[in-house]
């Protein structure tokens, strides 16, 4: 009678089980209860300057840190004078050195052993900038028909017909011969079919021309890979959390958190810059200017266009300017071997495309020619850029042709930026609100359950500390000021857990039955009713997450490790406390 009875019974490994899983997560959450500190981080060839600066203001850093790469960690006291030791900085160290703003984890260096690191928090809870921008899809179109007609006229050349084929100006999806005759057309038109079957011949505007679908699939392309391209220029900016979605058709919205100073930022993702190398031709009716305002006639079409471009890293060439190291794709490699091996001696113009908005807003291509180099031996897959004007300038070229080029230009249409200060009251009054929550369901639950009222306060805890730490360990996930909503939204949802199995243990005490019996029989009668009611919310939950996006995903994520949570430390937590403690209790006349 004294023993345990069977159905309340946990073996040894499910305790060890639960012990070890919230031993583990509790780890994970600890550095999100310590919060973190501002600080700034600067990279100079030269650390005098900033010695000397320290010792006249040192009131304004609580800690430095020194590093092997070079960097000194300035630790602030606050945000507001982190933003102000920047400016100072800025002033005092010149525009070689690069600084950047930061937060550093204020939790205890013990806990980084264990890989514990804080969840990411969001554009609205760190402060920061949401970019808009637009895709110029009709730049993108425009580019594969300037690509068909130079395939086009190589072949017509091939077959001695006039080389004459060109884009219609006015749509620039329609390619025009005009000086073919009906069986050349014929001959065209066999070569459209098997090179380019999603071109059609149009006999309105006697041409070729783009189909519909065609021209939606291309333009849903180039928004994807432009997508694609922006994250490897932010990642290459180094700022973390970034989300960048696609928003309407041709829209894309970024969210930098943690950037105050997004001008870097916005010459970066902005750009559209692309390198072409070009042979120079006399004849040609192209023309562009170089560094020192030069004429440059270059040929009609590229030698290489920026796509196949791999890699590309800033160094120094012998007199101590910048220069650009690139190196091609097999493909590009061969054209531009095959290239340099029958000009030699012949010179060679690097230019240099960048999209800007007049003043009427619409996109107009820059070009300009960078440098023009004799051709002396020949090249491969691996050469180098020079003529730039600027440390800089090699740095952000080196990083957009890292990145790739991108397949449509696009345009900031808006920004919108929330101030760290803004961010910080947003965590206060969420994580209050948290707080408060958590206070008056624990008071209530004592207050009408009692004994068990705590055990459901333990719960509640463990619950809580269940889902940061399932936040921090998940890749990707981000804390947003709606994901704290939906962390309060689960603390209620965990307790109705609790409600559901304790109001059957009451009513298995009504019908007279024994605490112990009552224990086992109100856990199994809850279990369907609770099971149900999550797997309905967690459907909803998953389905919120796959079609929504941005604040709707982050109030979906911490829902959906809300309800799996409350699942486990509702139902199994709660009865390993209780089992040991009430499950032997054979008496009837007991009120919970």
């Amino acid at each position: 009678m004294n023993k345990l009875s069977p159905a309340n019974r946990y073996s040894l490994w499910h305790y060890a089980a639960l012990v070890l899983m919230l031993i583990v997560l509790t780890l994970q959450a600890l550095p999100s209860f310590f919060g973190d500190h501002p600080v700034v981080s600067v990279s100079h060839h030269s650390h005098q300057a900033l010695q000397n600066w320290l010792k006249t203001h040192p009131e304004t850093v609580s800690e430095v840190r020194y590093d092997s790469q070079g960097t000194v960690t300035l630790i602030t006291p606050d945000i507001s004078q982190q933003q102000n030791v920047q400016q100072q900085l800025k002033g005092a160290l010149g525009t070689d050195a690069e600084i950047t703003l930061d937060y550093l984890s204020a939790a205890p260096t013990w806990l980084s052993r264990f890989g514990a690191e804080p969840v990411k928090l969001g554009l609205d809870l760190r402060g920061g900038v949401q970019l808009l921008l637009w895709v110029d899809t009709d730049q993108a179109l425009a580019h594969q028909a300037e690509a068909l007609v130079q395939s086009l006229n190589l072949w017509l050349d091939s077959k001695h017909l006039p080389a004459n084929a060109t884009v219609n100006t006015k749509d620039n999806t329609t390619v025009q011969l005009p000086m073919l005759s009906a069986s050349d057309r014929s001959k065209a038109s066999a070569w459209f079919t098997e090179h380019y079957p999603q071109w059609r011949f149009n006999r309105t505007t006697n041409g070729w021309q783009m189909t519909d679908t065609e021209q939606d699939a291309m333009s849903h392309q180039a928004v994807r890979q432009n997508i694609d391209i922006l994250r490897k220029r932010i990642d290459a900016l180094g700022v973390a959390e970034a989300s960048v979605q696609r928003q309407g058709k041709d829209y894309i919205r970024i969210e930098l958190p943690g950037v105050h100073d997004p001008k870097q930022a916005k010459n970066v993702i902005g750009a559209t810059a692309s390198l072409a190398f070009y042979a120079l031709d006399t004849t040609s009716p192209k023309r562009l200017y170089d560094a020192q305002h030069n004429v440059v006639p270059l040929a009609r079409h590229a030698i290489l266009g920026g796509e196949h471009i791999i890699d590309a890293r800033t160094s120094v060439d012998e007199m101590r300017r910048p220069q650009v190291d690139i190196r091609l794709d097999g493909p590009g490699g061969e054209t531009m071997l095959a290239f340099t091996r029958r000009h030699l001696g012949d010179p060679m113009a690097t230019v240099y495309r960048e999209y800007q908005a007049n003043e009427q807003g619409d996109l107009i291509a820059n070009e300009r020619v960078i440098n023009v180099a004799t051709i002396q031996s020949a090249l491969s897959d691996r050469f180098r850029i020079t003529g730039l004007s600027s440390p800089e300038e090699a740095r952000n070229l080196s990083m957009l042709l890292r990145a790739g080029a991108l397949t449509a230009p696009i345009k900031i249409v808006e920004e919108r930026a929330i101030g760290p200060t803004l961010g910080a009251d947003n965590i206060k009054a969420g994580f209050s609100a948290l707080a408060v929550g958590m206070i008056g369901v624990a008071i209530f639950m004592v207050l009408w359950y009692r004994r068990f009222g705590w055990v459901a306060i333990v719960s509640l805890g463990a619950n809580l500390m269940m889902q940061v730490g399932l936040l921090a360990l998940l890749p990707g996930a981000v804390l947003t000021l709606p994901g704290i909503a939906g962390l309060v939204l689960t603390v209620g949802m965990a307790v109705d857990t609790n409600v559901l199995i304790f109001e059957r243990i009451r009513d298995r005490l009504r019908a007279g039955n024994s605490l112990a019996n009552a224990i086992d029989t109100g856990y199994r009668a809850a279990f369907s009713t609770i099971f149900d009611a999550n797997i309905t919310t967690l459907i909803s939950a998953v389905c919120l997450y796959a079609v929504g996006s941005g604040p709707l995903q982050g109030f979906a994520t911490t829902l959906i490790l809300g309800l799996c949570a409350s699942m486990i430390t509702g139902i199994v937590g709660t009865r390993a406390i209780i089992n040991p403690i009430w499950g032997r209790d054979r008496r009837r006349a007991v009120t919970i």
